[in-house]
């Protein structure tokens, strides 16, 4: 199947951004966390493996500044890890409601996430910050969009929009 580079950019981004979720707020890095690692390797791999090497790499860098420009408003001194992990847990959960993404059950990016949930759960336990990880996933999608990625996602914008009230481009 022919993917454009902006497709493989947008099949790779989840994994990348899990993975950095998953290195910056896992304190014992265990089998668990080496065993989600090696999936999310996979995972990100997949969407470039027919391409040669100088391709591969210029998409590789195209995901590595869209990974940090999604984290950027999230990442700094006092912020905290497992909220961006729970943000990035629901921007991914309605890329897959949406049925923009589909992952086959027991492939490498369901497994991952599978392992990826557990590290980050006990932030679900908190309904404040549950309902305010939602709210910023939404605004992420819009980040997202209004650079040109997921533009097929299945989400009615303007209700988005009008639930997220007037917000500058560069707030988190």
């Amino acid at each position: 199947m022919y993917l454009t580079d902006r497709q493989r950019a947008e099949l790779c981004l989840p994994a990348h951004v899990m993975m950095g979720v998953l290195f910056a707020g896992v304190v014992e890095q265990d089998a668990e966390f080496t065993r989600a690692v090696e999936l999310l390797k996979t995972a990100a791999r997949e969407p470039i493996t027919d391409l040669d090497d100088r391709k591969a790499r210029k998409l590789l860098e195209r995901v590595r500044r869209l990974h940090h420009q999604v984290v950027q408003p999230y990442a700094g001194e006092g912020e905290d890890v497992a909220k961006f992990g729970l943000i990035a847990f629901f921007w991914i959960k309605m890329l897959v409601e949406s049925g923009y993404f589909i992952f086959a059950e027991g492939s490498a990016i369901d497994e991952a996430l599978r392992l990826y949930i557990g590290a980050i759960e006990h932030k679900a336990e908190e309904p404040r910050v549950v309902a305010s990880a939602e709210k910023q996933a939404r605004k992420m999608i819009r980040r997202l969009q209004a650079q040109g990625y997921y533009a097929g996602l299945g989400m009615d914008a303007a209700a988005i929009s009008a639930g997220l009230g007037e917000w500058p481009e560069t707030a988190p």
